[in-house]
This record gives C-alpha cells, structure tokens and sequence, in this order.
C-alpha cells in the first residue's frame, strides 16, 4: 500500500516539476524575444523616398562624429567602427542612387564647435558595398559629396559599411578638441 502511495506522489511532484519547468522556460523565450526586438528597433533607423528604402543599423543612424583625434594606419581605421546600412528597392524599375557624406552643419551649431572642424584633408573613408572590396578614399577627394553611385535591379537590396578615421599620414599639428559631424544621405 505505501509503493502505491509512493508512486501516486511521484506523479504528482513529477507534472507540477513539468509544468513548472515549462513555465519558466515560457517566461524565459518571452522575455528574450522582447528585450531582442526592443533594442533591434532603437537600432535600426529607416528613411524612406519614394522607391528606395535605407535602414540604418546603427545607433547613431545616419550620423556619422568624430569626436576623438585619433590618427591612425588604413589598416586600423578600416577595422574602427562601422555604419552599417541597407538599401532597398521597392519598385519594379531600377533606381539609380548616390551615397553622399555631406557636413552636418546643425550638430557644428548646436555643439558650437564651427571653428573646431577637422581639416577633410586627413578625414580617409573607407566604403564597403557587400561582395565587394572595401573603396579607401580621401573626403579632401569627394566631389559635391558622392562617395559612390551605383543602380540598383527591381525588389534588391544592397548592404554598405562605411568607416572613418583621422589619417596618420599627415604632418599636421591636432588640436585634441578638433570634431567632424557628417551625414551619410542616399539620394536617388
């Protein structure tokens, strides 16, 4: 009579165990999935123009600051921080599109830093299209702002890094208060 009991508790115990452990498990998933989301949509800032659709994966969006006068090697600045964005084409056609880097004349204002600015002769920028070879050029290089233009197919998309850092190839004095606010822009 006692192994019958026994064995009547076990099950007991057993599915409060299961049940318990499936509800953890539960709150587990839930809560992993929230907080992922969460933080993916502060991440990834999205512009939108009539056929083409940038989402940018950064915190910053499509700011890009240099804040620290750090000059370093290609190599270095090509492994620093990364801009990541996507474009997208939402049309049946193809979209012509520019990839611009253009001064952000309101953060100067607004961190009252104008006189401040790095010299674009020693700002390098290294822009990355996916499959393809990172293109290393000199902002001093960049005509009206266009660091590439490419055309992009119907309902495609295309990933870019870009990477920007204070060249060591220079024989310039830096003040370490020296900024640059820029911001990449896709136009069509």
């Amino acid at each position: 009579m006692n192994y019958m009991l026994y064995k009547k508790m076990r099950k007991k115990m057993l599915i409060k165990t299961m049940i318990f452990m499936v509800l953890i498990i539960g709150i587990s998933v839930f809560a992993s999935i929230t907080i992922y989301n969460k933080f993916k949509t502060v991440r990834d800032k999205k512009y939108n123009s009539p056929s083409l659709e940038v989402t940018y994966h950064s915190k910053y969006g499509k700011s890009i600051n240099i804040t620290k006068v750090t000059p370093v090697t290609d190599y270095v600045g090509l492994s620093g921080y990364a801009y990541k964005f996507t474009i997208k084409n939402n049309t049946n056609k193809k979209v012509k599109y520019q990839i611009k880097l253009m001064d952000n004349d309101k953060r100067y204002v607004k961190d009252n830093c104008e006189e401040k600015k790095i010299p674009k002769s020693i700002i390098k920028i290294g822009i990355h299209k996916s499959g393809e070879v990172s293109k290393v050029i000199n902002l001093d290089d960049v005509d009206d702002d266009i660091l590439t233009t490419a055309v992009l197919r119907p309902k495609k998309e295309e990933k870019y890094t870009v990477r920007v850092w204070i060249s060591n190839e220079n024989d310039l004095v830096l003040d370490k208060y020296l900024h640059y606010h820029g911001l990449l822009k896709v136009t069509e």
